[in-house]
């Protein structure tokens, strides 16, 4: 592991790597990570709960024919 003494080497270490562990004692205790990876988890993170989500939609039966769907909106909204 690479050891880092200041804020321009953290910021150096996150640029070539994308994220940076910080730890003391050998225990991983905060992790540094650039927007961008950070923005890229979250993003992930959302995604895969929505996914889930739908599965377990289509699992119960929550879910409705496309066609159903859209003679309803046609209907609705004449288009």
């Amino acid at each position: 592991m690479q050891q880092v003494t200041s804020l321009q080497e953290i910021e150096t270490v996150i640029n070539q790597n994308g994220e940076m562990v910080i730890g003391k004692n050998n225990k991983n205790n905060v992790i540094v990570m650039s927007m961008e990876e950070y923005r890229n988890n979250i993003f992930d993170n959302e995604t895969v709960k929505k996914l889930l989500k739908s599965e377990e939609d289509i699992e119960k039966g929550r879910t409705r024919k496309a066609t159903e769907v859209i003679k309803e909106l046609r209907a609705k909204y004449g288009f």
